[in-house]
């Protein structure tokens, strides 16, 4: 009996020193902030951050007095990582207190230790130097990271987040190439972003340089702070007449992050912004008149060549005159040049090739025009330069270039041939062709018409029908992120499914519950164009009560995410669950919505 109460003794006293060992687990405890230099009277953030694994409830740190600095606001995130190794969990726990700040001197400034008492113990982070100059062109300490935080409710979206339109130059001639470009500017984490409005560029001919196809971040520093940028789109303008012309602004619908409530707060939440760039006025002044009788609109730097596909044509054969126009500008506005007529040549209109592209967000390329000469008597021919003016901005005046002459000779023609077209087919004639008289028998020509054919005539206009329904489907396939999602959703859920059947034929349910969780979850987000991820259960079912989800199909498809994640976050729950029947559950419902 003795020895059994002695061992009741050191079981007890094991358990006492146990208990204080792990209340006397340490926590990190630093200060960071996110500019080292800073503008007068900019706004800057303190981050103060606690970090600790089975951490309880952290009381707010005790700021050190700050008379150089005004305190503008403050908010807190918390973060939680939980893992369940052999049966029990354990938390990693990670809470900031986030601070704003702006500077009321200049000079070097000093932050004090800040202080937090966790569990009868202090924690003081160290003191933080800060560099105050005049304007806010200061030079930002980019976060250690590289990416975005969760955004605070206090942090104003004004300065944090803005769409940028910028013009190259705001005054040019007509013609003159003007290059605009939108950048998103962000400090927040943003879940997505679509284009709700496209700017459009009304009185300008515009060529596409640049369409962002997706979130594609990189790092710039703006007026002293660190921010998140890309660049939407960028366009090549030509202002079509002269005058005051505007660029319409353009709208983006965008997700921002918002940090977690508390530590169970695995969906997070989001906050839907729309923000507006402002319009781009540029004024477009008018070329100069006296404009040669060669001009024919182009405006830029560009030079002229011309060629004959032969110098030798036999009975009537075309002869082809090339005209080819390469250089920088508005090269798609450039008419094309006159040729001058020349006798026994018939000279047709010309065909126009154009190969336009990019080159350091310069409009470059070249224009064709073949032009098909048809001879008419035989000779040597001479055909002149083919004269051509533009106007060059640079040095605001006309230039006029030339090609050199060429010649060509015609041989065996005879004006009673019949004309040979630029399509290359002859005209023969327009006299009825002369009827036999050795026919013994005119049969009489059936007027009845085909099944066939009658067939053919029903199936056509479905055809055509059916065309255009399926280039619709395709465009909006590529532009229509929701109809996209939700046209993929049955085959993806079939393939998640299949991964969930594999899995409980293996008995392999960690996996399963994993997989099945994917199916349901991402199912849901599609069919509905939802971010699951950013959307606690409350928001998943007011959106599918928005959608018109019958309540029993919701009530199925949410007492599957709650069987999901309990078993994931508490496999001991797992023995109280009935894997097939969840299976065909989900594979039910699905196939309701």
């Amino acid at each position: 009996m003795a020895d059994l109460k002695l061992k009741y003794i050191l079981i007890s006293l094991l358990s006492v020193l146990s208990i204080s060992l792990v209340d006397a687990a340490e926590i990190e405890f630093n200060a960071t902030v996110d500019q080292s230099t800073v503008g007068l009277g900019d706004q800057f953030t303190l981050t103060v951050t606690v970090q600790g694994q089975d951490m309880t409830s952290v009381p707010k740190p005790e700021l050190p007095d700050m008379p150089d600095f005004n305190l503008l606001g403050s908010s807190s995130s918390q973060s939680t990582n939980i893992q369940f190794i052999n049966g029990k969990m354990s938390k990693q726990a990670s809470v900031n207190y986030i601070y704003y700040l702006s500077a009321k001197k200049l000079g070097k400034l000093s932050i004090g230790p800040c202080l937090i008492k966790y569990k009868d113990q202090e924690y003081r982070s160290q003191p933080i130097e800060i560099e105050v100059v005049k304007s806010s062109t200061a030079r930002a300490q980019p976060a250690p990271s590289g990416r975005a935080s969760a955004a605070q409710p206090n942090i104003p979206i004004e300065g944090n987040l803005f769409l940028s339109a910028a013009a190259s130059r705001k005054t040019v001639y007509v013609g003159e190439q003007v290059m605009v470009d939108f950048t998103l500017y962000n400090r927040f984490q943003i879940s997505d972003a679509r284009i709700a409005e496209m700017p459009t560029f009304n009185g300008f001919w515009p060529e596409k340089v640049f369409d962002a196809e997706k979130l594609s971040w990189q790092q710039k520093t703006l007026d002293g702070k660190q921010y998140q940028y890309m660049i939407l789109k960028k366009a090549a303008l030509f202002p079509m007449s002269s005058g005051e012309l505007a660029v319409s602004p353009m709208t983006l619908d965008i997700a921002i992050v918002l940090a977690s409530r508390d530590f169970f707060d695995f969906f997070g939440n989001s906050k839907a912004v729309k923000i507006e760039s402002k319009s781009i006025t540029i004024t477009a002044l008018p070329l100069p008149g006296d404009k040669p009788a060669e001009f024919t609109g182009g405006v830029g730097k560009f030079s002229i060549q011309a060629s004959l596909d032969r110098n030798t044509a036999t009975g009537n054969e075309p002869i082809n005159l090339s005209v080819k126009i390469t250089g920088t500008g508005n090269i798609r506005l450039v008419g094309k040049p006159a040729i001058t007529a020349i006798s026994g040549l018939k000279i047709m209109d010309p065909e126009v090739k154009e190969n336009i592209h990019v080159s350091g967000d310069v409009i470059k390329g070249s224009k064709t025009f073949t032009f098909p000469i048809i001879p008419q008597s035989d000779g040597k021919y001479v055909i002149p330069a083919v004269k051509l003016a533009y106007f060059d901005p640079a040095d605001k005046s006309y230039h006029t270039i030339q090609t050199q002459p060429l010649e060509c000779s015609v041989s065996g023609c005879n004006q009673n041939t019949p004309l040979v077209e630029a399509t290359g087919l002859k005209v023969l004639g327009t006299d009825i062709n002369y009827i036999k008289p050795d026919a013994s028998v005119l049969k009489n020509a059936s007027l009845e018409i085909p099944k066939l054919a009658w067939l053919l005539y029903l199936l056509f206009p479905a055809t055509i029908l059916s065309a255009f329904w399926y280039r619709g489907h395709i465009d909006r396939l590529s532009t229509d992120r929701g109809y996209a999602r939700k046209h993929r959703s049955n085959g993806l859920v079939k393939k998640r499914l299949q991964i969930s059947e594999k899995c409980l034929k293996v008995n392999d349910l960690s996996n399963f519950y994993s997989s099945l969780s994917q199916a349901v979850f991402g199912f849901i987000g599609d069919r509905y164009n939802m971010d699951m991820g950013a959307r606690t259960k409350e928001q998943i079912h007011q959106e599918l009560s928005r959608n018109g989800v019958p309540d029993d199909i919701l009530s199925d498809i949410l007492a599957l995410m709650d069987a999901c994640d309990r078993v994931r976050f508490s496999p001991s729950s797992a023995s109280e669950m009935d894997p097939p029947g969840m299976l065909e559950k989900a594979k039910e419902v699905f196939s309701r919505l």
